[in-house]
């Protein structure tokens, strides 16, 4: 817990102290400017702490900026020296005295809080254009709470979503009784590299930049992809199982089990095998348990709820058993994005000699945690 959080609940408790204190017969004045100093000199103490933490924050955004755009000037010319510089690196090109000067700072700024990195750092440009691209391909991470992080390891304070306690009730004239704190659970996540060789013809970098651009581009956006949806899947697949027979336990699930603010944002996600069992389903009139979504006609509705069919390879089938995941993905998981790729390529190291290549080697930075598993319910379905 932050020691804001801390003097803050020792301030809290210092006041309903000081109140008790006030209300008692025989109390001196002495022992009430005693309290009071007592809650002044925390109240000091809880404004320090609130500052450095306000400042320590203003810093690593600062950090964030610097790393992301300080390093390389804003002006076009300055951005195409950066991303020439970029490229011929990757082709093995020698590099003019300006591009090597550009290169080395960017990559050493953004590089100082990820420890030795090695690799060249993708232009800023170019990694907006892989975020679109993914847009084209089935994601997990478009239904997950996605953080952006500027450092390699941390933690976020999640208040818990325990009972709802209501006030105490108190009679007129008697002290107003302590409410319970919020609880808090510590999620702390640590960055880690992931990557993979991506073997280029050599008549590819022979060829001009935007189509070299457009390759690596495509691939870089596919693999990340794939990536982060194993990193998800493996996740999901760590809450408790929940068998599903058919409508009534999905009914039960979205009514019963989820709580109504989860319910209400609550979507389903499946792979083929359930998707395919539940597309056959009919109710007592005949009439496919599947509707189209009037908002989305290519997209299909369970109990009012939006479906999200992933591949099998993606969310896999168990034995005969389909996963039927229902709630809120967002509330349930975070995906702390370092934002960073990097690209680094050889001619001679591996067999990239011997075969008349290039090899490149791109490296990601994420880590996936589960923030609230009551956010969601893991159905199996028989198929």
């Amino acid at each position: 817990m932050k020691l804001s959080a801390e003097l803050q609940i020792k301030l809290n408790k210092l006041k309903a102290s000081a109140t008790e204190l006030s209300n008692k017969d025989g109390v001196t004045a002495e022992e009430i400017t005693a309290k009071m100093e007592e809650i002044k000199v925390v109240k000091a103490r809880l404004d320090l702490a609130l500052q450095n933490e306000a400042d320590e924050k203003a810093e690593m955004e600062a950090a964030a900026k610097t790393a992301i755009s300080g390093v390389v000037p804003k002006d076009n010319e300055a951005n195409a020296i950066y991303t020439d510089a970029f490229y011929n690196a990757l082709r093995g090109k020698n590099l003019t005295e300006q591009q090597a000067t550009v290169l080395t700072e960017f990559n050493n700024a953004l590089s100082s809080t990820t420890g030795t990195d090695g690799g060249y750092l993708i232009p800023i440009d170019q990694q907006t254009a892989i975020k679109e691209l993914k847009r084209e391909f089935l994601s997990l991470e478009s239904l997950v709470n996605v953080e952006p992080v500027t450092t390699l390891t941390g933690s976020r304070n999640i208040e818990k979503d325990a009972e709802y306690v209501p006030f105490s009730e108190f009679t007129e004239g008697d002290d107003v009784p302590t409410s319970d704190t919020p609880q808090f659970v510590p999620i702390s996540y640590t960055i880690k590299d992931r990557g993979g060789i991506l073997p280029v013809p050599n008549n590819l970098l022979s060829d001009n930049t935007a189509n070299l651009k457009v390759y690596l581009n495509r691939w870089l956006a596919k693999k990340e992809v794939a990536t982060r949806n194993k990193l998800i899947s493996d996740k999901l697949a760590t809450i408790a199982k929940t068998a599903i027979t058919g409508i009534d336990d999905v009914k039960n699930i979205l009514n019963v089990t989820l709580d109504p603010a989860i319910s209400a944002m609550a979507v389903v996600v499946t792979n083929q095998d359930g998707f395919n069992k539940f597309d056959k389903m009919k109710d007592l009139e005949g009439n496919y348990l599947l509707q189209p979504n009037p908002l989305n006609p290519t997209q299909k509705l369970l109990s009012g709820k939006p479906v999200y069919v992933y591949s099998n390879k993606t969310i896999k089938t168990v034995l005969t058993k389909a996963p039927v995941i229902i709630g809120s993905l967002k509330e349930a998981i975070t995906l702390f994005d370092r934002e960073q790729m990097s690209l680094l390529s050889t001619n001679i190291g591996g067999t990239a000699f011997t075969k008349n290549r290039t090899d490149i080697r791109a490296i990601t930075r994420e880590d996936v945690q589960m923030v609230d598993s009551a956010a969601l319910v893991y159905g199996e379905i028989v198929v």
